[in-house]
């Protein structure tokens, strides 16, 4: 028979041997695991530190654009309201003018006015030739105006407005 007992202590050296190169095989797969994880480590880290760099970089140009954006967009609102002004000060120099112009017809009509009423009253009959039938009919009206009234027509709107203020007075 066999020697059992031999093989009993073979199996276990044996085993106990295995056991030392599984532990050994183990450590070494640690050793190796963490120089790996540090190597891993530390290339994570440069490359967050390169990718932190470059969006520094990425940050600093879009600054540096929307900064330029920001001044172009200054310089053409500044240039608009510049034209503004300019086109609103046209239109008021332009709006002062036409009531200026507007008011200096009134004033010229008004005297024409006037004018024309002093010479049709200094030509009762003696108007010349090229304006005597525009003298006549002025004086046809004033008549019939006269005659309106002494039938108890409308009062002068100058005669109406002070009695009126009169009216308004009491």
């Amino acid at each position: 028979m066999p020697d059992l007992e031999g093989m009993k202590r073979k199996a276990q050296n044996a085993a106990y041997t295995a056991a030392e190169k599984a532990q050994d095989a183990a450590a070494a797969a640690g050793e190796k695991a963490e120089e790996l994880m540090g190597s891993a480590g530390e290339k994570a880290e440069t490359l967050r530190e390169r990718a932190s760099e470059r969006a520094g970089e990425l940050i600093g140009r879009a600054g540096e654009k929307a900064a330029a954006l920001k001044d172009k967009a200054g310089e053409k609102a500044g240039s608009l309201m510049d034209l503004a002004a300019e086109k609103a000060e046209a239109l008021k120099d332009y709006a002062v003018s036409g009531v200026a112009l507007v008011s200096e017809k009134r004033t010229l009509e008004k005297n024409y006015q006037a004018l024309g009423e002093w010479y049709a009253a200094q030509c009762v009959d003696s108007a010349p030739e090229a304006v005597a039938d525009i003298v006549r009919a002025i004086h046809e009206s004033q008549a019939k105006i006269a005659e309106l009234r002494s039938h108890g027509g409308e009062a002068e709107p100058e005669a109406q407005e002070e009695k009126t203020s009169l009216d308004e007075g009491k």
